[in-house]
């Protein structure tokens, strides 16, 4: 009688102590929830500078072979005039 009281509580007692260290510990189920969420936050965040490079590198491939489209960067940028242009600056 007495062993198999000794017996219940103790499978209990290892059980539960299983059970918190599977759900409350380091690596158990909190841990894993938060480095999912960690992981769909970086992801987006890689998603995002991804189509921010791609911008920049057409931007560059543009700059490099349309002249056209650096002599008007250039322009309105650095406020640079071809010769013989005049240029008038109103200010408010």
């Amino acid at each position: 009688m007495y062993e198999d009281t000794v017996r219940k509580y103790g499978l209990i007692i290892l059980l539960s102590a299983l059970f918190f260290q599977m759900v409350f510990s380091e690596g158990g189920i909190f841990g894993y929830v938060k480095l999912r969420r960690e992981i769909t936050s970086i992801n987006t965040s890689i998603a995002a500078i991804e189509k921010e490079n791609i911008l920049i590198k057409n931007e560059i491939n543009r700059l490099q072979n349309d002249d056209q489209y650096l002599e008007d960067v250039v322009r309105q940028k650095h406020g640079f005039v071809r010769e013989g242009e005049k240029v008038y600056r109103i200010q408010d």
